[in-house]
């Protein structure tokens, strides 16, 4: 006579494919090391080019954030002095510029000053910078002695989304700023080497969170069940493979649904016709293997997959032997 269809339970911890994060590109030192020793009042000056043999570029060389700056004086003018940082976007016009971003207004004092900032900038962009001593706009800048350092000159505080025009390009002049510039992979705003830690996703500037599946199985004559837990709500596939032998696979689909945190969620795969004919012929000695997979993408995007197999006995009938009486 026939035995009841086979059952087997199987718990296993998920097996998780993490995201392998890229190295991401080392930042970057822009602007020139000069100590501002002038000021110029109701101006702001933006950097235009360094003079040869100056290992910094005078302009932005990659997309990235601005995520520090430092601005560097001999003895400041009397009164108390800040200074603002600025990025300049050429507009296409002739010696026009855009201020596409600012910093806070920063105290300076004589010496080194830095201060952190997060502006997102292109490659080509150009710093800038105005800034205010009692009350007035004064500006310091350097006057370097060589001809090759080049610093353009606007009227007025030319604030972020403002356009000017320079009134002139001098030469043996330059802003004593430097900025760090780090690259910012997921466009998100924020410099991934000090301000993101998780470059690999927009969403979160916070540790990568990943999904941790849970799974265990259920198989009885003809289907199986695939119970599916989730450490965050995430829309979980499930599916599972048997190989049949002379090249042949039988593919079995559970769907997707979502799982909720801490829930447990049912997936039936059915067998296929080929799988329950292979079975009906294999002896009960014999088995195939089931592989069950749950996956599911995380926060980041990559997916993150709980697998298990489970064995699938034959179900072929002995044949009765017979008795003499």
């Amino acid at each position: 006579m026939g035995k009841r269809g086979i059952t087997t339970i199987i718990g296993i911890a998920a097996v998780l494919t993490l995201f392998a994060a890229q190295p991401a590109a080392a930042s970057t030192l822009v602007g020139n090391q000069c100590q501002g020793n002038t000021s110029l009042s109701n101006v702001t000056t933006l950097s235009t080019a360094n003079a040869p043999g100056n290992p910094l570029p005078a302009r932005v060389p990659s997309a990235g954030v601005v995520t520090s700056w430092t601005f560097n004086v001999v003895p400041i003018p009397p009164g108390v002095l800040t200074q603002t940082l600025k990025i300049f976007r050429a507009t296409g016009a002739p010696n026009q510029f855009q201020a596409v971003g600012e910093s806070s207004p920063a105290p300076i004092v004589t010496g080194s000053n830095s201060f952190g900032t997060r502006i997102s900038v292109q490659a080509g962009d150009y710093l800038g910078t105005s800034g205010s001593a009692s009350g007035t706009v004064v500006t310091v800048f350097c006057n370097t002695g060589n001809p090759g350092d080049r610093m353009g000159i606007m009227t007025g505080n030319v604030t972020s989304g403002a356009t000017a025009t320079l009134l002139t390009e001098e030469a043996a002049r330059q802003n004593p700023i430097t900025a760090t510039i780090e690259p910012d992979a997921d466009n998100d705003g924020y410099g991934d080497e000090t301000q993101d830690k998780c470059p690999q996703s927009a969403t979160t500037q916070a540790p990568c969170p990943v999904i941790a599946l849970s799974t265990s199985s259920s198989v009885k004559k003809g289907l199986a069940t695939v119970l599916v837990t989730s450490s965050l709500q995430a829309a979980v596939t499930v599916g599972g493979t048997v190989k049949l032998g002379k090249g042949k696979t039988a593919t079995l689909s559970g769907g997707t649904q979502v799982v909720l945190p801490g829930v447990i969620s049912k997936f039936t795969l059915l067998f296929t016709k080929q799988l329950k004919d292979k079975l009906k012929s294999l002896s009960r000695k014999r088995s195939l293997t089931l592989n069950l997979t749950a996956s599911a993408p995380n926060v980041i995007g990559a997916p993150t997959i709980s697998a298990l197999s489970v064995k699938l006995k034959g179900q072929k009938k002995a044949k009765r032997k017979n008795r003499s009486r």
